[in-house]
């Protein structure tokens, strides 16, 4: 089981606006264009993300659930809906885990948000670290990386059209 993030990050640094509205969404065209995520997906048996990441898609998610094939889980101490297929948890190191229990042979995608990919940072957990640098800048809003320090080793880089670079690390 190999866990790994695929965010997209404005050129300053932020993955969302002060608002939330996800970095990607920013983008003119964002929806037509993979930036990669088609091939991430392919990989992974299931997706983890935080209370705010999940609020925030939601209603789109349920008109058309991305990940009928993946387990979903949700970082919340709030119950969630019960007609979404998605399972709770309180804490990222019991969510650890139970995804280490689990036997997944395939990745985990840490959706997001910046907390959530903060708290399975500073658990060691994540082993592939794909950022997406939009050519955007946002001003302000979420930071991805406020109060985390780690070194990284870079491991592949590619240009998508409209100007994006995705770059993945590892751990060094």
């Amino acid at each position: 089981m190999v866990i790994r993030t695929h965010v997209g990050v404005s050129l300053d640094g932020f993955i969302a606006d002060a608002d939330g509205v996800a970095a990607w969404e920013s983008l003119p065209g964002y929806e037509h264009r993979s930036h990669g995520i088609a091939e991430v997906l392919e990989h992974c048996e299931a997706v983890v993300m935080g209370r705010a990441t999940f609020d925030r898609g939601l209603a789109k998610w349920k008109r058309d659930w991305p990940w009928t094939d993946k387990e979903v889980h949700v970082l919340t101490s709030r119950p969630l809906p019960d007609d979404v297929a998605a399972r709770r948890c309180d804490n990222p190191a019991d969510l650890l885990r139970r995804l280490q229990l689990t036997g997944l042979m395939g990745d985990v995608h840490l959706l997001g948000g910046a907390r959530t990919i903060r708290a399975f940072l500073d658990l060691g957990a994540v082993a592939r670290l794909g950022v997406v640098v939009l050519p955007m800048l946002l001003g302000h809003g979420i930071p991805l990386f406020a109060g985390t320090s780690q070194a990284l080793r870079l491991q592949c880089q590619r240009m998508h059209p409209g100007g994006a670079v995705e770059l993945i690390y590892t751990p060094a």
